[in-house]
């Protein structure tokens, strides 16, 4: 009889196991789906356009930021790339507003480096310059940008239209790499 019940104690615990290994094997398979399909909305969230965007930045030379834009984009990558969508950034640096005009912008290494197009302009009414341009390429660390497009430059009363820019240390240096025209509005004070 001991024989008996070890044949049936030892065929239950196969079926139990059996059993077991089966829901387990379900459990696992259903956990690996949730998480691929966790990995899987991650990445369409990365190329998810955002749309309405209002960002407050301050770096840590006390510039502060606004960026607002119709849609904004970001990647996951090492230079953390940010695409903007008609978008206008000011930056305040020590009260001195600058206002940042673009139809499509790509911000990266934490809002150092940019790529703007279709439209750009820059106002600094402080200074009373602006600057109008199909497309610009720089650094906002150290001031510098360029374009090889056509450029319309108004600063002071001084006004300049021309060919490619290349400007260093946020307009201390300027050149127009191309051909350029340069006019001089005069006041009327200065005739009497």
């Amino acid at each position: 009889m001991l024989k008996l019940i070890n044949k049936k104690f030892i065929f239950a615990s196969l079926i139990i196991t059996l059993v077991l290994i089966f829901i387990i094997n379900i459990f696992i398979s259903e956990v690996y789906k949730n998480n691929n399909n966790t990995i899987i909305k991650t990445k369409k969230e990365d190329l998810k356009k955002i749309s309405g965007v209002r960002i407050h930045q301050k770096n840590t030379r006390g510039e502060k930021f606004l960026i607002v834009a119709e849609t904004l984009q970001e990647s996951k990558t090492e230079s953390n790339k940010v695409i903007l969508e008609n978008s206008l950034t000011t930056i305040d640096k020590n009260g001195i507003l600058t206002k940042i005009v673009a139809g499509h912008a790509i911000v990266s290494n934490n809002y150092e480096n940019f790529d703007f197009s279709n439209k750009v302009r820059i106002i600094k009414k402080a200074r009373n310059f602006v600057l109008e341009t199909k497309t610009l390429v720089g650094t906002l660390k150290k001031g510098n940008f360029s374009t090889v497009d056509k450029v319309k430059i108004i600063s002071g009363n001084t006004k300049i239209n021309g060919n490619g820019l290349d400007l260093r240390k946020n307009g201390e240096y300027i050149k127009i790499k191309g051909k350029a025209v340069l006019t001089m509005l005069l006041s009327r004070k200065n005739e009497t």
